[in-house]
């Protein structure tokens, strides 16, 4: 609490329990790609993305919690079941009511709290609390950065102190007076007090008048006092060293950064300081609050990696016209309603996969070629034009080679990995779902073939799931080879030729 005193602590603390308090945190699982998805229906989403106990928001919560970390070392929320879930509140509970216990020979952690609300002492197990930690040196509770630093935070409470009285009412005399002659002590002191109440406080900088013979001599800040302001400096770089804050974030920006640097320094403090911070709270939510493995929580710090309008704009080309974001994927950043079909990916015309540079040119039968010779007979332009199609249409399907290529193998690899795991029918299911729909959009398929690959996906979904469900994954594994084979011509002849 005293430490809370110094500007430099409490500027410190401030921005990163505020830095912390405005990162989304959200629910994900991972798809069998190897990517991951939101769960919005997930029961633990709605407490920690909006509202984590009837009386704070997500924002006040995370906040609190960062704060008391920050100048405790220890963090505490009591974990109360509810309509939302096994997690349905988070309320905190302050640092120097909790005290924790290791029970013997279990290990466990046992959390002794003396309530405010009903002056009683309450014990609470280790599934009962969600417990965020400082450095440890016992693993059970964490160590104070205050306490660990305390002399350093004592030196800047102590020349902050002193520039308080220095300052405060002109207390320090600026000048002497010369040629005075006070019959005894009594007058002497009258006169200092009278001198002193006259040019202090509201009377500050008012003209004074000297009885005859008296005069005024100004001196200037000795270099004792100046040498404390300069102490005092070095105390808030100090104590930004301890916290991890870059000193220009608190207004110390003389020799730390410049207007050209500070983009960088802003993203180092996102990278050494907040970082960190959110990889404890992501795997302490891990480990307090999250039941099923399949799900974890993830802190979106896009808002504090942003760069200026200009840098960002131009990462966004390139990144759409490589092909690895999308028109919605960039709006969605920027905080813009998606456009209608902005989910396309692209990529430059120009480029084709490796195995298909020196790709030999498709040679014409005999036949054909002897026909495109104009020798009178009228047959002669239909058998040219017929060659040409077929021409057209072998590079069509070399084009569309390419793509059902990539979605085969995308499903082929997909699905090995669901049948290592022993995945559910709804995990095979949303799989399925997720893998028409990029079929789809890979071959740009018309509506008939669409609902043809959504019956064969359908088809494959509840064929896996047999498989597993009779616990074959040998079979499995040998179907999957075989929809390898041939399960790629099969798409390049339907996005060529349509479903006939």
């Amino acid at each position: 609490e005293t430490s809370k005193r110094i500007a430099a602590v409490l500027a410190c603390v401030g921005i990163l329990s505020k830095n912390i308090g405005m990162m989304p945190c959200k629910i994900y699982t991972e798809t069998s790609d190897g990517g991951k998805k939101v769960v919005d229906h997930h029961p633990l989403y709605d407490v920690l993305y909006s509202q984590p106990n009837s009386q704070q928001t997500a924002f006040e919560w995370k906040q609190m919690m960062e704060g008391h970390l920050e100048l405790r070392g220890n963090a505490y929320s009591e974990i109360v079941p509810g309509p939302r879930g096994a997690v349905d509140q988070l309320i905190p509970m302050h640092p120097d009511r909790v005290t924790v216990e290791r029970m013997k020979p279990s290990g466990r952690l046992r959390y002794v709290y003396n309530d405010p609300l009903t002056d009683k002492t309450r014990n609470l197990m280790q599934e009962e609390v969600f417990h965020l930690r400082n450095f440890s040196d016992n693993g059970a509770t964490g160590q104070s950065t205050v306490a660990m630093a305390s002399d350093t935070f004592g030196v800047a409470l102590a020349a902050q102190d002193y520039s308080a009285r220095f300052f405060r009412n002109d207390a320090r005399p600026t000048g002497v007076i010369e040629g005075a002659n006070f019959k005894n002590k009594a007058d002497e002191e009258l006169f200092r007090e009278n001198w002193q109440a006259s040019q202090t406080g509201a009377n500050r900088h008012k003209t004074a008048i000297l009885p005859p013979g008296l005069s005024y001599k100004a001196i200037g800040i000795s270099p004792n006092d100046a040498q404390i302001l300069d102490a005092r400096k070095y105390s808030r770089i100090e104590i930004c060293s301890i916290f991890g804050v870059p000193p220009h974030l608190i207004g110390e920006t003389e020799k730390t950064a410049t207007y050209a640097s500070v983009e960088q320094f802003n993203i180092m403090f996102a990278v050494q300081a907040v970082l960190p911070r959110l990889i404890m709270w992501e795997q302490a939510i891990q480990r307090d609050l999250i039941q099923n493995p399949r799900y974890f929580a993830k802190f979106s710090m896009s808002a504090l990696l942003r760069g200026d309008t200009a840098s960002r704009f131009a990462a966004y080309q390139i990144a759409i016209q490589n092909g690895w974001m999308s028109q919605n994927d960039v709006r969605l950043l920027e905080d813009l309603n998606p456009i209608a079909d902005g989910n396309t990916y692209w990529r430059p015309a120009n480029w084709i996969p490796l195995g298909q540079i020196n790709a030999p040119a498709v040679a014409l039968p005999a036949s054909e070629s002897a026909s495109s010779v104009d020798d009178g007979d009228p047959s002669a332009d239909e058998s040219a034009g017929d060659g040409e199609q077929a021409v057209q249409r072998q590079r069509l399907m070399l084009l569309a080679s390419s793509a059902s290529d990539r979605c085969m193998r995308r499903e082929i690899n997909g699905a090995r990995k669901l049948v290592e795991r022993g995945a559910s029918n709804y995990q095979i299911q949303e799989f399925y779902e997720e893998q028409e729909r990029f079929t789809v959009e890979a071959l740009r398929l018309p509506p008939e073939s669409a609902r043809y690959v959504q019956q064969l996906c359908s088809a494959r979904s509840g064929k896996l799931a047999g498989f597993l469900l009779a616990g074959d994954k040998a079979e499995a594994f040998e179907w999957l080879e075989g929809l390898a084979v041939a399960g790629s011509l099969k798409l390049a002849t339907l996005a060529v030729e349509g479903v006939r």
